[in-house]
């Protein structure tokens, strides 16, 4: 398999339309239309067989803060492997592309919403405990602040040294 990480900006049509078929094949009532969910991503990771696209990561760099101070973050959204490939390590050499990119960028953190769980917590995430604030968006709409916990889904992996913070999160915008 090959790993390639690209910009938003530089995805053409045909590409576009690939992710957007993986995309609608790997999420019931992913938006049609769309290669995004939210928000366009920083960039993606794309996994292929040949010229085969088999597995897709969208990656949103931003900044979280708590307390004050920043932090560097890759935000982890529509990690997804077509079913065929699936159970065949793909998804976690996307990761480790990722973490591997997140060390030369002196990223602190990965981080991720999700209902999965246990996969992530063998790729070595933890399960994030902390009251968070962010832009709640829903059906192409910002509807407002939200300020609660994130229970069971919000997780993270330290990248640097940089320890997880244990105070209130900033989201610093959407949840991704």
């Amino acid at each position: 398999m090959n790993i390639s990480k690209i910009s938003e900006c530089d995805i053409e049509e045909n590409l576009s339309g690939e992710i957007e078929k993986i995309l609608q094949s790997s999420f019931e009532g992913y938006p049609v239309g769309r290669t995004f969910f939210h928000q366009l991503p920083s960039f993606r990771v794309l996994g292929y067989e040949g010229k085969n696209l088999i597995g897709h990561l969208s990656v949103y760099h931003r900044v979280i803060s708590s307390e004050g101070k920043f932090y560097e973050i890759f935000g982890i959204g529509d990690l997804c492997v077509k079913r065929d490939n699936q159970s065949t390590g793909v998804a976690g050499a996307l990761i480790q592309f990722l973490e591997n990119q997140a060390r030369k960028s002196e990223v602190n953190f990965l981080m991720l919403v999700t209902d999965v769980n246990e996969f992530y917590l063998k790729k070595g995430f933890v399960e994030a405990g902390n009251i968070c604030c962010w832009l709640m968006m829903q059906n192409n709409r910002s509807l407002g602040l939200v300020r609660r916990r994130l229970e069971g889904g919000f997780m993270y992996r330290e990248v640097g040294k940089t320890s997880w913070p244990k105070s209130e999160i900033d989201l610093l915008g959407h949840i991704f």
